[in-house]
């Protein structure tokens, strides 16, 4: 009988040995499921969505968590899943970059227009998010607006974001920022008072030395450029004006990120023409604006999830009419790239609405609209051209554009030299 027992025991633990896996075992069949489940999965929308997806796949069941709590910490054991993960899983790497490659398809209509429009989840989408996460700042912490219309605002201090926003597989917010059509802009106006020179103004402080331009033709090779600014400009002093003495037939802008040049590289050029015959410009620069990838988010009821530790929860849009109401609604609806621009002769910025009233009349011999209203007591002729509002210029936007790929050289001299003693 004693035998017996000896013998059943012995098989007992020989079945034991034979069930028990070790660490290495364990996550070597958690990664090959892991992985497996990881190729299966069809859409990916976000960094954030990834994450999730991935801790899916790679969860522990209850057999599973009480193997490892036996032999290692839980810790100890992510860190060996993850190790083999990113050894061995190609998946993974195939799914970051087909995301990656999602946020640089400008055009996203493939996507929008097979999805069916979810009216419900937005209409209890609309409403404000502050975006602080618990790290607010001094002077502000940035607020998402979702507006009727499917606009959205994004306001902190000094600086807007405007776009539009749609939901999508019933479970994500896109956030798709408007941006000019081309990285630049150029608006133009026949000056009577200056002939056959021509008057450039940069608006804006976009231009760098890494903006290039040249009013002459580019159907040489290479073609030679000019910076905006010289490379250690400082010591700025608005407005910033360049003349020339002749109309350029087209005036070609480029954007050099590294500013540097080599053999057979090319640069692509954007190609404004001037086909009225204008001798006074404002060119604008929008390559800030165009790095702006659109924003995508999971949608949790009423919370946006943005990553990880970054959730915020829906408060009511500010109250109809309001201060706030008015800011937020003019900012969602405004043109950026208007056709028609106007400015005074010291480059402040006038409403369309205010100059097509009746405090202004058209002069064609100065080409410009000159305040017909009384003047007021306190204004003096020594008015800055800045504050002038006594006569007032429209420009027009050069709408004739064509974008090519040329070699080029820089050319050493800036249009505009800037430095401090």
């Amino acid at each position: 009988m004693k035998n017996i027992i000896l013998v059943t025991l012995f098989l007992f633990i020989i079945i034991l040995k034979g069930n028990s896996q070790s660490i290495e075992e364990i996550v070597n069949d958690k990664a090959s499921a892991t992985c497996n489940c990881i190729e299966k999965i069809e859409y990916i929308d976000s960094q954030a969505d990834f994450v999730i997806k991935l801790k899916s796949c790679a969860a522990l069941s209850t057999k599973d968590s009480t193997k490892v709590i036996k032999q290692t910490t839980f810790k100890e054991y992510d860190k060996l899943l993850q190790s083999k993960l990113f050894e061995n899983c190609n998946a993974i790497e195939t799914k970051l970059t087909k995301l990656r490659e999602s946020y640089l398809i400008t055009n996203m209509d493939s996507l929008y227009n097979t999805e069916k429009q979810y009216k419900n989840i937005e209409e209890d989408l609309l409403g404000s998010y502050g975006l602080s996460f618990g790290n607010r700042s001094p002077e502000g912490s940035p607020t998402l607006f979702l507006y009727h219309n499917n606009k959205y605002v994004i306001a902190s201090f000094g600086e807007v974001q405007t776009g539009t926003w749609r939901v999508v597989k019933e479970k994500y917010l896109h956030l798709n920022p408007n941006k000019a059509k081309y990285p630049f802009s150029v608006y133009g106006r026949y000056n009577p008072s200056i002939g056959d020179s021509t008057k450039t103004s940069f608006l804006g402080d976009r231009f760098s030395y890494r903006t290039l331009i040249t009013y002459s033709k580019t159907n040489e090779s290479p073609v030679n450029l000019t910076p905006i600014f010289n490379k250690d400009a400082n010591c700025f002093d608005f407005p910033y004006v360049h003349k020339t003495t002749s109309v350029p037939q087209q005036i070609s802008l480029a954007f050099n990120q590294s500013y540097e040049t080599s053999e057979n590289q090319e640069i692509t050029l954007y190609n404004f023409k001037n086909n009225t015959n204008f001798n006074d410009f404002i060119i604008f620069e929008y390559t800030r604006a165009e790095n702006k990838m659109p924003i995508r988010v999971l949608i949790d009821g009423n919370k946006l999830v943005f990553g990880e530790y970054q959730i915020t929860e829906k408060s009511p849009l500010p109250k109809p009419g309001s201060e706030n109401d008015n800011f937020i609604k003019e900012m969602s609806t405004i043109n950026f790239t208007p056709k028609t621009l106007y400015y005074n002769f010291g480059y402040k910025e006038f409403k369309s609405e205010e100059i097509n009233s009746k405090s202004y009349k058209y002069k064609k011999k100065l080409n410009n609209y000159i305040y017909k209203g009384k003047v007021p007591p306190t204004y003096e002729e020594e008015t800055s051209d800045y504050h002038n509002f006594l006569q007032v210029n429209k420009y027009v936007m050069l709408q004739d554009v064509t974008t090519q790929q040329k070699q080029y050289k820089i050319d050493p001299k800036s249009i505009i030299y800037t430095v401090c003693d």
